[in-house]
């Protein structure tokens, strides 16, 4: 399963509890108009690092990464990268 699809559904279907049935690849995750809280946020950065084995730094939560669901596919996508995993 790619990366958009499993961090997708676990943010529609854990942080969300299914108040939406489908994530936009560009809908805000974070900031103005977001859909996470700050505990959302939150679970969410627990689920990436035990699923993905990454970790997510202090200043890593903010819009620049987790702004939509493709700017945090990256973000996943890169630190992965520089755990020389593909």
């Amino acid at each position: 399963m790619e990366l958009r699809t499993i961090i997708g559904q676990f943010i529609i279907e854990d942080v969300l509890a299914g108040r939406q049935d489908r994530l936009e690849p560009d809908e805000p995750l974070v900031g103005m108009g977001g859909v996470l809280d700050s505990l959302g946020l939150l679970r969410l950065i627990q689920f990436l690092e035990e699923q993905f084995q990454i970790h997510v730094g202090d200043g890593d939560g903010g819009e620049e990464n987790f702004g939509t669901l493709d700017r945090l596919v990256a973000f996943v996508e890169r630190k992965q990268a520089q755990r020389g995993e593909h």
